[in-house]
């Protein structure tokens, strides 16, 4: 039992890594939609966290707490006339328990509740890898607004945080074209989920979790709005430590490794800003329904459409085929590039 409360309460320092990405000051939002105002938007209930906001715009969200190791940030963004939602975080995401042989001979299966102690509301669910939540989430988040949601694309993507020692993370991305009542949308959503499994019981977090849904007209908007606001989210160290008394964690060398790794994240900024231009781009991808290649030969790089998914091959004629297996002598390779 002692296992699991303690890997709970690391949800909220994942969430510090998470939102703590400085991304590309050049991510701005595009001059045809008009000048954004951003004013800074603190947590209402437990003044948690702080993160810019378009001014103007309808905000949601806060601390959400479901028990004393159970806290969930969360920041919904609607713009005044409702053809962009950006969401940092979702309060309806608990923890995870895996289904052990013990769970199952109680008659439990994924879906059931599970409340160590009532300190925290988790669920009973076997591991999804990042790539795979965002697809389960997306589509539970996205489908009430859609009279047809179409997953155009999934694919594993770059960690936005260093995996934690003795734990399996992944991420993945997922993006969808929306049929609604007032016209095309794309819908987008990254996650990152951290499976830490100790005697035989695995307990899972979705560590890193960002959606948006815009109308088609606006995706471009969209991604660099959520970008720049996602590089803004802080969290306080004042509740950092109180959270931290919660857990019964506040200890001299729990506090010094607290300052520890935020002067790390600090320090790294140079590599992670590369690395939000690199996911920047990715996304920008994604929704055009483009790779990006390498010429195996030339080295050349060059956009294609993303097709079947298959291997991409180009000819003499620069003609691309999207093909398992080579499609004829006169065709090479091009790489896909992450």
């Amino acid at each position: 039992m002692k296992t699991t409360l303690a890997l709970l309460s690391l949800i909220v320092s994942f969430a510090i890594a998470c939102t703590s990405q400085p991304l590309d000051p050049s991510a701005t939002p595009n001059a045809a939609a008009g000048p954004v105002t951003w004013i800074k938007y603190q947590d209402p209930a437990e003044q948690a966290f702080t993160v810019d906001v378009p001014k103007g715009w309808k905000i949601t969200g806060g601390t959400y707490r479901f028990g004393q190791l159970d806290p969930r940030p969360m920041a919904d963004m609607m713009s005044p006339d409702g053809k962009i939602d950006i969401r940092l975080g979702d309060y309806h995401v608990p923890p995870f328990s895996t289904l052990t042989p013990t769970l199952m001979g109680l008659g439990w299966r994924e879906g059931h509740p599970y409340s160590p102690r009532g300190l925290a509301q988790g669920v009973i669910a076997n591991y999804r890898p990042g790539w795979v939540f965002a697809d389960v989430y997306g589509q539970g988040r996205f489908s009430s607004q859609c009279q047809h949601l179409h997953l155009k694309s999934m694919k594993k993507a770059e960690l936005m945080i260093p995996p934690a020692a003795n734990s399996q993370t992944t991420a993945g991305e997922v993006v969808y074209a929306c049929d609604s009542a007032s016209g095309p949308q794309v819908a987008y959503v990254y996650a990152e989920t951290q499976l830490t499994m100790m005697q035989g019981v695995g307990t899972w977090l979705v560590t890193c979790l960002y959606s948006f849904i815009a109308s088609q007209d606006r995706s471009q908007e969209a991604v660099k709005l959520l970008m720049h606001s996602l590089s803004t989210f802080a969290m306080s160290e004042q509740w950092e430590y109180r959270q931290l008394q919660l857990n019964g964690q506040a200890s001299g060398q729990i506090m010094r490794d607290f300052h520890q790794n935020m002067a790390a994240i600090q320090q790294d900024f140079q590599r992670r800003s590369a690395a939000s231009q690199s996911q920047f781009d990715s996304i920008d991808r994604a929704i055009r329904g483009v790779d990006l290649t390498t010429d195996s030969i030339d080295g050349k790089q060059r956009e294609v459409w993303t097709g079947t998914g298959n291997t991409h091959w180009i000819n003499g004629l620069n003609q691309v085929v999207d093909s398992p297996s080579q499609p004829d002598p006169y065709s090479h390779r091009l790489n896909t590039v992450p």
